[in-house]
């Protein structure tokens, strides 16, 4: 068997019929789907029974609540194909695009394919592909190099890279999965760890011998706007401080930490930081002035936080680079607060515009 498509389930009962049959629509056939249930609460795991009755291919798993990376980790281990899709279950993949992603994967044995995806945005139907900055298909190691460095910090100045879209996400790539397994690739406990594929898909490209980039959309990516601007997050710093200690980690270990600190502690302050201070002014965040402060206060005195701060590395990056740099490393929360207030304003505009 070559492909093992491995689809977490939580709750999307609504979606999976969709998600599953833009798989079986596939003229490409040399595949098992695992649908993994995660104690779903609603009709889920009833919809993902009826699918398994009317396809072969389909084996459905049921296993205790666990989160996202659990269950790509339960499918995987109990995967048989020759490589590893993951495709979240809310999603689908684009009408005959998976043969043309195992057919140049496997003719050039690659450890990990990465392709483009489609955005779709729920709210105004709008589809905008996303790829990446360079010539496709290529399996250039260099390329390689450069997406493994943009996944763990930001480029010092303004290039292409800066506006890839989801560089990182599990389900942007292939994954030979016996090389997968090999490497102990494993996504954390997503309850303690945000951005749980980030730190699996930095030790993927340091690990792969041969990564095949495509210019396939093989995947579309449901994005809804508004979750994103009123979902409130109340444990963000922390579990993203615990993404970045994972990578910081496993740099150390393989000795790769010293050349890559200074961007590291970039993505720390640029991403991490930034991302909780605009989560304090989430319109899902009910606490009033003074909790919104005391939050802010938290995040200013925050270790890491304060480690990124004593890098210069921002201050040659771009204009909204220098503002966030001073703005976070000034230590000020009345400074914070109400630049913060103010750009969380100007993000929701934006995000309602799009």
């Amino acid at each position: 068997m070559k492909l093992s498509i491995i689809v977490p389930v939580y709750n999307t009962q609504q979606y999976l019929k969709n998600c599953v049959e833009s798989i079986l629509s596939q003229p490409f056939k040399d595949y098992e789907l695992l649908l993994v249930n995660d104690a779903s609460s609603d009709h889920s795991l009833e919809a993902a029974h009826a699918l398994e009755r009317q396809d072969s291919h389909i084996t459905v798993y049921d296993k205790p609540h666990g989160g996202l990376g659990d269950t790509r980790n339960f499918g995987a281990q109990r995967a048989q194909g020759e490589y590893l899709l993951f495709i979240d279950s809310d999603d689908w993949i684009g009408e005959d695009t998976l043969f043309k992603v195992m057919e140049p994967t496997l003719k050039a044995q690659a450890d990990l394919t990465v392709f483009n995806f489609i955005r779709e945005n729920e709210t105004d139907s709008i589809s905008r592909l996303c790829t990446l900055p360079i010539h496709t298909p290529t399996d250039d190691a260099a390329i390689n190099e450069i997406v493994l460095k943009e996944q763990i910090g930001p480029d010092a100045g303004s290039t292409p890279w800066r506006s890839v879209d989801m560089l990182g996400c599990a389900w942007r790539r292939l994954y030979r999965r016996e090389w997968f397994l090999q490497h102990h690739l494993s996504y954390p406990d997503e309850q303690k760890v945000m951005l749980e594929d980030r730190p699996v898909s930095i030790m993927a490209h340091f690990y792969s011998k041969k990564t095949l980039f495509l210019d396939v959309p093989l995947y579309h990516y449901r994005y809804n706007p508004d979750s994103l601007s009123t979902r409130y997050r109340p444990e963000k710093m922390q579990k993203l401080s615990c993404c970045f200690q994972l990578v910081e980690s496993f740099l150390k270990d393989k000795n790769i930490n010293g050349k890559l600190r200074d961007r590291h502690m970039a993505w720390y302050l640029r991403n991490a930081a930034h991302s909780a201070l605009v989560n304090v002014f989430s319109t899902g965040n009910k606490r009033d002035k003074r909790g919104k402060k005391a939050e802010i206060q938290n995040i200013l005195t925050d270790p890491l936080l304060k480690r990124a701060a004593k890098s210069r590395y921002l201050c040659k990056g771009t204009a909204a680079d220098r503002v966030i740099y001073r703005v976070i490393s000034s230590g000020s929360v009345g400074l914070v607060y109400t630049f913060y207030r103010w750009y969380a304003d100007k993000l929701r505009q934006h995000t309602e515009k799009q």
